[in-house]
């Protein structure tokens, strides 16, 4: 069963996390948290299935994953070092249809759209931009070393979601 609890995410990642939410509800989109914190079990079977294209998911503790402090400036606070700094929303309605299958969600739903223009207005990194795997319901925190990537990917157009 995937973590789904806001608990698990880190200090920083929080309350952007709290604010995606409430944004997209306000919006009109119902949706619920499919994953936030992730095993290194259940992040093999992400890779297998292709549903994650990364070794270093934000979706992971960040003790598995966080650079050395002397390479970015940054430390890790022992309050963090088992969070995450992602969380995967899924369309309620999508939920209903699918269960928790990802494989199966209409990944061109409208309300993606809304997923990922709030979490973009947040300041948040999300897999909406992603080529390979496309994750609307996807949204990350921007660590110092993802900057340069989040401004290829904000320099892509949009995918083109379904009217409503």
């Amino acid at each position: 069963m995937p973590d789904r609890s806001l608990d698990s995410l880190s200090s920083a990642f929080y309350p952007k996390a709290c604010a995606l939410i409430a944004h997209v509800t306000a919006r009109g989109v119902a949706c619920m948290v499919a994953q936030t914190g992730r095993t290194v079990a259940e992040h093999q079977q992400n890779l297998l299935a292709g549903t994650s294209g990364t070794m270093l998911s934000l979706h992971l503790p960040r003790y598995m994953r966080w650079r050395p402090e002397a390479e970015w400036g940054l430390a890790l606070l022992d309050a963090d070092r088992e969070k995450s700094d992602a969380i995967d929303l899924v369309p309620y309605e999508q939920y209903q249809l699918h269960g928790p299958d990802k494989a199966n969600y209409d990944g061109l739903d409208p309300a993606y759209g809304v997923i990922c223009e709030v979490a973009e207005r947040l300041g948040l990194r999300s897999g909406g931009r992603w080529r390979k795997p496309f994750d609307p319901g996807h949204a990350e925190l921007v660590l110092p070393w993802k900057v340069t990537l989040l401004a290829e990917e904000r320099a892509r157009p949009w995918p083109a979601f379904r009217t409503v």
